[in-house]
């Protein structure tokens, strides 16, 4: 008989990590039955404003003796409620157990939890439907998750290897030797990616909260990033590691829409003119995008640094395709971009002052007349409109490593143009 188990909610700011629940699960459970794969991280949703930190929920699927079910769905239960942080009043854990094959149904329920909004009660509905068992923690918030984890259709996936801490150092500074990371990428990338910022030259397999894992490395090949781990010098004891199949970095959360189709929550890619110059607050920098449909204001915020430099760059008029995510920002529906591509830029034209006519020399302006620094030649004022160049060109332009969610394509992976392409 085939057990599926969905785990989502079980950790908060203040410490845990629904991963690490998982992968002691799946060492667990794999002495009681067989792994059907490796275990799944699935990340929903990343505009939710109630998520978890990455809100990424954990799935796994065992071909189990039917005498054994109620034993292992026991062992889940114990887990989540050892472990889970029920302190925290945004940690809503929820279990789903799924016996036999994936109904489409569930599998069309997953897809709207990576891209739309969807609330508790569909999430029971649903389980209703297809027969899934499930268990609510206190508000049960992560029975969305965790229903979803087991249907989601991880056609394009990619790898994550955590490795985790031994408890007391949990809450501490992590201790990994920067110049072995460094190394290690070199060796492995692309294969291996967003393991460094190579501009700011900054680690970032590293997590900063209070949660038990110790390092992240992701990538294509699950061979390379075992290797690549191997490669990196730990600083600090290591409990254990679990390697994870994900849908991190597959641009699978990203729908073709129209602007006046965007609903909060959504994570979409449009394409459209840009309606007025771009202006700034608090270093953040916004313009607005606009098709037949309707407009939006998208925003380029500060985390995403020399990204922002590129925005500045558009000018009215210019049509681009803009991926990202649709939230409220100081009241306003915002599209936080990920990603854009310059379709059609209108021309730049500057006004110049002339030479001088009688030697060559430059001219300076001297209020409604130019005179030649030179040789003293006055002439009225004229500028001369020239075209500049746009500094932008015809690719895709992403924000840096550090500033990228979770389910966004690196453009050094294949398939890392897709979504935004597909709209030319």
């Amino acid at each position: 008989m085939l057990l599926h188990i969905g785990i989502d909610d079980t950790d908060s700011p203040n410490g845990m990590c629904t991963t690490y629940l998982g992968a002691l699960l799946y060492r667990e459970l794999s002495r009681l039955a067989e792994p059907m794969d490796l275990p799944r991280l699935i990340r929903l949703n990343p505009n939710i404003p109630y998520k978890t930190r990455g809100n990424g929920a954990v799935s796994m699927t065992f071909e189990v003796e039917e005498g054994l079910i109620p034993e292992i769905k026991n062992a889940v239960l114990f887990y989540v409620n050892q472990l889970a942080d029920f302190t925290h009043e945004n940690t809503n854990p929820g279990v789903v157990f799924l016996e036999g094959a994936i109904p489409e149904e569930l599998r069309e329920f997953s897809l709207r939890a990576l891209r739309e909004h969807v609330t508790i009660e569909e999430a029971e509905r649903v389980a209703g439907k297809v027969g899934a068992e499930y268990f609510k923690f206190k508000l049960g918030r992560g029975i969305i998750g965790a229903l979803a984890s087991i249907g989601y259709p991880l056609e394009r996936f990619t790898y994550e290897l955590l490795a985790y801490r031994e408890r007391e150092n949990w809450g501490r500074p992590r201790r990994v030797d920067s110049e072995s990371v460094f190394m290690a990428d070199r060796w492995s990338y692309p294969f291996t990616y967003d393991n460094v910022d190579p501009y700011k030259k900054t680690v970032l397999i590293t997590p900063h909260g209070k949660d038990p894992v110790l390092a992240g490395i992701r990538g294509v090949d699950a061979g390379k990033v075992l290797q690549t781990f191997e490669m990196v010098r730990f600083e600090e004891p290591v409990a254990f590691h679990q390697l994870y199949k994900t849908n991190q970095n597959t641009d699978d959360h990203l729908t073709p829409k129209k602007i006046g189709e965007l609903k909060l929550y959504d994570s979409a890619v449009v394409r459209g003119r840009v309606a007025k110059p771009y202006w700034e607050r608090g270093r953040h920098v916004f313009f607005e995008l606009e098709d037949e449909t309707g407009r939006i204001r998208v925003a380029a915020f500060e985390p995403t640094k020399k990204f922002r430099n590129y925005v500045r760059k558009l000018l009215p008029g210019d049509e681009i395709i803009a991926a990202g995510g649709v939230k409220e920002h100081e009241g306003v529906l915002t599209l936080n971009l990920e990603k854009f591509y310059p379709v059609k830029l209108v021309p730049k034209v500057e006004y110049q002052k002339p030479k001088c006519p009688r030697c060559g020399g430059t001219m300076k302006s001297k209020g409604d007349y130019l005179k030649c620094k030179r040789c003293g030649y006055r002439m009225p004022k004229k500028l001369i409109p020239v075209e500049v160049p746009r500094g932008l060109e015809r690719k895709i332009y992403e924000v840096p490593p550090d500033a990228r969610k979770h389910l966004s394509r690196p453009l050094v992976l294949p398939g890392g143009e897709e979504r935004i392409l597909g709209l030319l």
